[in-house]
């Protein structure tokens, strides 16, 4: 997403119809109801989200249900493909598979056995070495973002959105440290095109904060979660979801919730963003197989 000091408001606003979209794709996501709760006008608000988003609204909101039918699909394997259309907010089975089709090449009934070729960093075959995996509850929160598309292609964009929500957090009288931090990644780049993955920088604030600028809130319900604890570099934390996701998911009683993989911080990242060495916890959120 694009963003000049004049615009910080208007990417708060387009961030809350993307968290909308998400928890709504069943739902109406007509232009007059997105209008509706970024502020806008639709007459305006089409061409707003065009240059901020590098996609129309339509083509978004099509994307968004396509690409979770395919995660579900992938994740959910006992679902039939005509729930998956209908959780997806396709009127049809037909009207789904048309569009999967037109995604990604081939029908639903396909995509479940298909295996696509990865397009992560580092190829692996087998798993590496366990890491132990608790199992917890988060609470329910309050959180404060700032949102970074394309967030696999340039490390310094990740940075410089940190520092503006540390900057935002510490305006509002907090230090950092004092509450959690998180790292939230939205899309599987296996699926959603790398130039639109999403990850989101959020802390935890109190109830009666408001946002401002380009920090946008949201409330993040409870939930259970899948974590391992690790000291270390980037290396090792991709050992860890490799683990987590590839390995420790497929052999456990759950199946990932309909919430984003997170990074949580026992220790905040250095003042200069960029410590080599992370002190956090890899979580993918969690329901039991079958819910």
């Amino acid at each position: 997403m694009s963003r000049s000091p004049h615009n910080d408001e208007y990417v708060r606003r387009v961030n809350l119809v993307i968290d909308y979209i998400y928890a709504n794709l069943a739902g109406d996501l007509t232009l007059e109801r997105l209008a509706s709760v970024a502020g806008f006008s639709p007459f305006h608000f089409h061409r707003i989200f065009k240059l901020l988003v590098d996609e129309t609204l339509s083509q978004f909101v099509w994307r968004a249900r396509v690409e979770r039918g395919a995660l579900l699909l992938r994740t959910r394997p006992q679902l039939p493909v005509s729930d998956v259309a209908a959780v997806c907010g396709f009127g049809s089975l037909a009207a789904f598979s048309r569009a999967f089709k037109q995604r990604f090449g081939l029908p639903p009934t396909r995509w479940i056995t298909h295996q696509p070729e990865p397009v992560r960093l580092e190829q692996r075959t087998g798993c590496p070495a366990e890491f132990p995996v608790t199992i917890r509850q988060l609470p329910p929160q309050r959180l404060a973002y700032v949102r970074v598309f394309d967030s696999y292609s340039d490390y310094a964009r990740i940075v410089e959105a940190y520092h503006r929500l540390v900057a935002w957090y510490c305006s509002k009288g907090g230090e950092p440290g004092d509450t959690a931090l998180y790292g939230m990644s939205h899309d599987d780049p296996d699926i959603t095109p790398l130039p639109l993955c999403r990850f989101d920088w959020c802390v935890s604030v109190p109830a009666g904060w408001t946002s401002n600028g380009d920090v946008a809130i949201r409330d993040f319900p409870a939930c259970d979660v899948a974590a391992v604890s690790m000291t270390g570099d980037i290396h090792l934390e991709e050992q860890v979801l490799y683990y987590l996701w590839g390995c420790w998911l497929p052999s456990s009683v759950y199946q990932p919730a309909d919430l984003p993989a997170m990074e949580i911080y026992r220790r905040w990242p250095d003042a200069s963003g960029t410590d080599e060495t992370f002190h956090l916890d890899c979580a993918v959120p969690i329901i039991p197989l079958g819910a």
